[in-house]
């Protein structure tokens, strides 16, 4: 399913504002400044997420652009901004199908983090609708699931076919109890590969030497000489997100491998990953 976002708003700069944002992550979005702009651009295509100003000119417009999505498009989430909305009027917004409100003015971190939990909530749903094909799943996943024990772990090919094999032996013995094939697999290879170099290695430690980290790029340090600090902003991070900062920054990975890798929803991983560098920019300037 492709990742489509759809910005409606009054205020053009708002509109133009987070377009911007939105193709910087990688994700297809289109905009309208009306209700009716809105209406004839969902006919058109589907819109994973939506987020509408509730005052579109007036309050009324915004109540009505709930009901047309609810209409024409009803398995799009919704994310109602506001700056006037009182308890009772949440609760209409809330009641005519929006997914989320959130106040205005909003950081756009959070608008991104928000959109970006919607995808995922949308991208979950249709996993697990969306039959499987063994055959297309094999094809698909093949070339990923070889990559994780060469390029991540350093196993020769023949170590590496063995382990996806392994992986696919185990995916087919419990493929009933499986609701989502790509992260499982993904994670199955990963872990077989740990078990293959030695169970005990923490998986930070897998990651994280100070050979790589003095590679880390965009982190404004003048000098590489403090390693020390360096690993001092990684460990301020979830796992998840030091993860996501030693995958993208100094491995090179490109956001769709990152989530194969991980399992994450591919929306989530740019607003994850700027909320993990932000955090790590304050920790190293603290």
């Amino acid at each position: 399913m492709a990742r489509r976002v759809l910005i409606v708003d009054d205020e053009e700069a708002i509109v133009e504002g987070l377009l911007s944002l939105l193709e910087c992550e990688e994700i297809e979005s289109n905009g309208a400044f009306d209700r009716l702009g809105a209406e004839l651009l969902m006919e058109e295509t589907f819109y994973s997420v939506i987020v509408a100003d509730l005052r579109l000119h007036t309050e009324a417009e915004g109540l009505e652009l709930l009901d047309a999505i609810r209409r024409i498009s009803p398995r799009s989430r919704v994310l109602t901004l506001t700056g006037f909305a009182t308890f009772e009027l949440e609760e209409e917004v809330l009641r005519r199908g929006s997914t989320q409100v959130m106040r205005k003015p909003a950081p756009a971190e959070a608008i991104l983090g928000a959109i970006a939990d919607l995808l995922a909530e949308v991208e979950k749903m249709a996993a697990e609708q969306e039959p499987l094909d063994l055959e297309q799943l094999h094809v698909g996943m093949r070339k990923l699931l070889h990559s994780i024990p060469r390029k991540r772990y350093g196993l020769s090919a023949d170590e590496a076919e063995e382990v996806v094999q392994q992986a696919w032996l185990l995916f087919l013995e419990k493929r009933e109890l499986i609701r989502t094939a790509r992260p499982w697999l993904i994670g199955t290879v990963a872990n077989l590969c740990k078990r293959q170099i030695g169970a005990s290695m923490r998986r930070r430690e897998t990651f994280v030497s100070d050979d790589v980290l003095a590679e880390l790029p965009d982190t404004d340090i003048e000098s590489y000489d403090d390693n020390i600090a360096l690993r001092q902003a990684l460990d301020s991070l979830s796992e998840e997100s030091r993860t996501l900062c030693i995958l993208i920054a100094i491995k090179g990975y490109a956001y769709d491998e990152v989530s194969a890798i991980t399992g994450l929803p591919l929306g989530s991983i740019g607003p994850m990953y700027l909320r993990a560098k932000s955090k790590m920019r304050m920790q190293l300037a603290a």
